[in-house]
């Protein structure tokens, strides 16, 4: 509900006169467009990992078939006549244990990321959110023969944020930015973290790939807007979308050499920024 009240003169009476507006309706219908667009977002998570479903098998096939490799070692290490090779056999079952942790890493990660929670902004360390998330987007690159470089200025460590939602903005980049490299003789992905001039903390996802189609480059950040033939258009509108809540803008712009660099912007709380 709203109030407001105007005050008059008449006749040397003071005359008050109030307006009552009611607002339910309309905060109803911003909470209803927030409601959706959390779920749109998501949604787009989950999607995400649907297309990456091929890889995440292939991930998690290695630990599990060399779980097994050592435990079948193992056993047939037990079953020799003679004293037991004590030394063999803790190493055997050592390593079984690291695959089934490493197993363990890949299933909590992608249970993290697709996970409907409450959006919630606090501290959190980007260094290790850029790691979480290249991990999850990143798996297979290295197969198909992509280079990754991280640079990140050591003094970056707190950020503002949503942790799933920046993860999600990161992981769409590397993923658009191995898709863009496709069969490109320089296969090279960079990840930088840097300060910029407002005092913000800006990370970049520069890729080797085709670059930018200038047809839709205008566009790149608007709903159904696509350089792929079977995209529906919305990765990169969700990235800005989160990325404006967060206080910071997103942008893209052709890399020296070949290539697209995408950028965004999100706010530290360092002892560097607290400083200045």
């Amino acid at each position: 509900m709203e109030l407001s009240v105007g005050e008059a003169s008449s006749a040397g009476r003071r005359i008050f006169t109030g307006f009552i507006r009611d607002l339910t309706e309309q905060q109803r219908a911003e909470f209803k467009l927030q409601e959706l667009q959390s779920e749109l977002i998501h949604v787009a998570r989950v999607s995400a990992m649907g297309t990456m479903a091929s890889t995440l098998a292939h991930e998690l096939n290695q630990p599990l078939t060399a779980i097994a490799n050592y435990v079948f070692a193992a056993k047939d290490l037990l079953e020799r006549d003679g004293p037991q090779p004590l030394d063999m056999l803790s190493e055997a079952v050592g390593e079984a244990a690291k695959e089934a942790l490493r197993a363990g890493q890949i299933v909590r990660r992608l249970r993290d990321f697709v996970a409907r929670g409450e959006v919630e902004q606090r501290v959190e360390d980007l260094p290790k959110m850029i790691d979480e998330a290249a991990r999850l987007a990143l798996m297979g690159a290295n197969e198909r023969g992509i280079r990754t470089k991280f640079e990140i200025d050591p003094t970056i460590h707190r950020v503002i944020a949503d942790r799933v939602q920046i993860q999600q903005v990161i992981v769409n980049l590397l993923r658009n930015a191995v898709e863009a490299i496709g069969t490109r003789e320089v296969r090279e992905i960079v990840v930088r973290a840097a300060r910029d001039a407002q005092g913000m903390v800006r990370v970049s996802v520069a890729d080797t790939g085709c670059g930018i189609d200038p047809a839709v480059r205008e566009q790149l950040f608007e709903a159904f807007a696509s350089t792929k033939e079977q995209g529906m258009g919305l990765g990169l509108s969700i990235c800005r979308t989160i990325v404006e809540a967060h206080g910071g803008r997103i942008w893209a712009e052709p890399a020296s050499g070949g290539g697209t660099i995408f950028q965004f912007t999100i706010s530290s709380v360092d002892e560097a920024d607290i400083n200045e």
